[in-house]
């Protein structure tokens, strides 16, 4: 096969898929030398076109040695490696080279393997001279391999994945965006892909590209379904609807904006004699993947926002918090995904309840409620056109410019950057919280630095696990101080896999 388009109609040919215009159209551009930014409908089938690029790659093609898939969230990281994984051991992936690679999962360092799965930290630290696997070599002072992996990733091709997530960071909106302008000029092959790219949030991404980019909009796909939307008075009222479609014998998502009200909806719920599974950012990686394993098999899911991204499963009815029209169609997108309702359509019932006042901005969110009242559905119309010119960090993506574009810029620079700022991919750094008895990086939990300070100056130094024997100074870049200390985070109260950490 000499081209990607090739190689996109044997997978769909030999294997039984399903022709995706949106992705064939991708592949031609991509292989006539332009960047592209794929909007695509949720339920579309974009992992479709990271299998059709891994076959590419492990036949040497010209356009590039390896895959990079970055995503968003270490959440949906390991669901998406193993689901590769699990298409390469049945053949439909031609290569067993997949590989996965996070702030505390080392499964394809420096990018090595022909697929990697990586999350926006990730990636960016590699990229920008601060590789993860020499983190701590790097902050004592004792050197990098930093030129390793950029090497390999400026001979790769490069997906984005879930690209809207970063509109809510203005460090990760900053960092990804630079990462686009770097890899453009190095003449990297780019995919930038979501369902909820509006307006607003494409024009900054194409200043990026260059005019050499192309908008793909996948069109040729749409579930033809049809979605009952209520809006409701009260939360209570979820709860209770909820309830009741379960023993109707129907899949209910309920989803919450903040994770104490997800895990007091869950304790409701099962309580009135319920089986549901709870789903957030505070698990350990184990019970992470133990529960998205079970996604499918479950007819009652809770969960906050982490279920927006990579979770690919249908339910019947979605009850959901009231949130910005992003995050709302992203929530919606799980339901009537796949398969036949009555009289050959799809259908579905979303129930939006009042917003609580916290994760996100108040008027973006009324301004979606008014404009589900008009519409009475969700979908792309839904979207509403954000204004991203004071949400980028437009000074930190000019310091990663510099630092990517100069031979004489070593990660000693980029390190003064990142303890000047303490992230250069978040607003909210990244701790791990070990439950009692375990040390192992596997049980533990991610918090913030507010999260972790509270914890320390309840306990003491009793709370730090690896050197309990330092005191902490640096409580303006707390992440950093623990690593420059061997301490590799602190003790958290309790844990158990039905409601996650306790702190």
């Amino acid at each position: 096969m000499s081209s990607l388009v090739d190689f996109y109609n044997d997978f769909i040919t030999r294997h039984g898929f399903e022709e995706r215009k949106g992705i064939e159209d991708t592949l031609n551009n991509l292989e006539n030398g332009h960047s592209v930014v794929l909007k695509a409908p949720t339920g579309y089938g974009k992992t479709t076109l990271t299998m059709i690029l891994a076959n590419a790659v492990s036949s040497d093609i010209d356009l590039g040695s390896r895959v990079i898939h970055v995503l968003p969230y270490r959440a949906i990281v390991q669901d998406l490696y193993l689901k590769l994984k699990n298409y390469a051991d049945r053949g439909i992936i031609y290569t067993k080279s997949i590989g996965a690679q996070d702030m505390d999962y080392q499964d394809s360092p420096f990018f090595m393997k022909k697929v990697n799965v990586t999350t926006l930290d990730t990636f960016i630290l590699n990229l920008f001279k601060l590789p993860t696997v020499d983190f701590k070599s790097i902050f004592k002072n004792y050197g990098s391999h930093y030129e390793f992996p950029r090497a390999l990733i400026y001979s790769s091709i490069v997906i984005f994945d879930e690209f809207h997530l970063l509109g809510e960071d203005g460090k990760s909106l900053g960092a990804g965006l630079a990462a686009l302008e770097v890899l453009r000029d190095a003449g990297v092959p780019i995919i930038v892909t979501s369902a909820t790219i509006d307006k607003g949030l494409e024009g900054a991404i194409m200043d990026k590209l260059g005019k050499n980019a192309k908008v793909v909009n996948a069109t040729d796909f749409k579930i033809d379904r049809k979605l009952y939307v209520n809006v409701l008075e009260k939360e209570e009222e979820g709860i209770s609807i909820a309830e009741g479609k379960v023993k109707e014998g129907k899949r209910v998502l309920l989803v919450y904006n903040t994770r104490v009200w997800a895990i007091e909806a869950y304790k409701k719920l099962k309580g009135r004699g319920l089986s549901p599974i709870l789903i957030h950012s505070k698990f350990s990686r184990k019970d992470r993947i133990d529960k998205v394993n079970k996604i499918n098999d479950a007819k009652l899911v809770v969960s906050t926002q982490v279920i927006e991204a990579g979770i690919d499963t249908s339910f019947d009815v979605l009850i959901t918090e009231a949130s910005p029209s992003h995050n709302l169609i992203q929530r919606a997108g799980r339901v009537a995904r796949y398969g036949k309702g009555g009289k050959g359509k799809l259908e579905g019932e979303v129930y939006v309840f009042p917003f609580s006042g916290k994760v996100y901005d108040e008027r973006e969110v009324e301004e979606t409620l008014e404009r589900v009242r008009e519409l009475k559905t969700i979908d792309e119309n839904l979207l509403i056109e954000r204004d991203y010119t004071d949400v980028i960090d437009s000074m930190l993506a000019r310091d990663l410019s510099v630092i990517d574009n100069s031979v004489f810029v070593d990660s000693k620079r980029v390190k003064s950057l990142y303890e000047e700022i303490c992230s250069i991919t978040r607003n909210a750094s990244i701790i791990l919280g070990f439950p009692p008895n375990s040390n192992d990086v596997n049980d533990a939990i991610p918090l913030t630095e507010e999260e972790a300070i509270k914890i320390i100056e309840s306990k003491g130094s009793s709370a730090l696990v690896g050197n309990g024997n330092v005191k902490l100074y640096n409580r303006r870049c707390l992440q950093l101080e623990m690593l420059k200390n061997d301490i590799l985070g602190v003790r958290i109260q309790d844990y158990n896999s039905e409601i996650g950490g306790v702190y």
